[in-house]
């Protein structure tokens, strides 16, 4: 039985039933292991996928920041006013500050999650292949049966005919033997493997959460840096502030922005 071939993973077959040589019990616990691998599997692919998808995306957010104030400095508005220009050159400073921290954390996160990822991920190779060796088995099995069950229904007796037979069953006897090792080796190995799986992506995880962390906790603190507050003499300056104070700014600047004809409903 096969599964959706678009989904790309290397495991995209459950295994057979081997009835009467297995229980029921034996085919479905097999059967359970490699669902779950299918489904581990697809959720690591696309995990990687939209890793790459997100660190694409901030690289190009920053581009676009990049270019914005770029434009603002060279544009002849920035000439005409020195405080105003010293507020462009303050926001060009910092997004190129932050495309720095945006080029070491597309590194980080390939070398901490997505390279990591793509390690278990071959693991998911091997596994197949131990999959597709008991489908072969199976396939032997039950040619070697079926002959045995054939001849066992034939009246002939003679030595020709009995020599047969026990050259058959032992044929089958051999291929239930090396079928049965090898379904026994993947029931013990594959629960562990999916039981260590965890083990494996945690520190992933928690390393793509602290290079968050570091990236908008930079990102922020940059930005802080930029908002105006009144000196003693009265004059604005840039200084890191409270958060509450910060908040009630950000609120009063959107406020006036919201207030701008520009923005207005006509």
């Amino acid at each position: 039985m096969t599964w959706n071939p678009l989904k790309k993973n290397h495991i995209t077959q459950r295994p057979t039933p081997v009835p009467p040589l297995l229980t029921h019990a034996e085919d479905r616990e097999l059967d359970i292991a490699v669902q779950r691998l299918i489904y581990v599997e697809d959720t690591i692919r696309k995990l990687i996928k939209e890793m790459k998808k997100y660190v694409e995306a901030v690289m190009y957010l920053d581009k676009s920041d990049q270019r914005l104030t770029y434009n603002l400095t060279t544009c002849g508005l920035a000439h005409f006013d020195n405080e105003f220009r010293k507020v462009v050159e303050d926001y060009h400073s910092v997004t190129t500050q932050i495309g720095k921290t945006v080029e070491e954390m597309s590194i980080l996160c390939q070398k901490t999650f997505i390279e990591p990822l793509k390690k278990l991920r071959d693991e998911f190779v091997l596994i197949a292949v131990a999959i597709a060796k008991r489908e072969e088995l199976v396939a032997v099995w039950k040619c070697s049966y079926n002959r045995v069950k054939k001849l066992q229904e034939k009246k002939d007796r003679t030595a020709s005919h009995i020599a047969k037979l026990e050259r058959e069953r032992r044929m089958e006897e051999a291929a239930a033997k090396e079928l049965k090792t090898v379904h026994a080796q993947l029931l013990s190995e594959l629960p562990t493997f999916l039981e260590k799986r965890l083990e494996y992506i945690k520190p992933s995880v928690q390393a793509l959460i602290m290079i968050q962390l570091d990236y908008y906790g930079s990102s922020t603190h940059l930005f802080t840096h930029l908002m105006p507050l009144p000196n003693a003499a009265g004059s604005p300056s840039s200084a890191m502030i409270p958060e509450e104070e910060y908040q009630t700014i950000v609120s009063d600047q959107i406020n006036r922005i919201r207030a701008l004809t520009i923005v207005k409903d006509h």
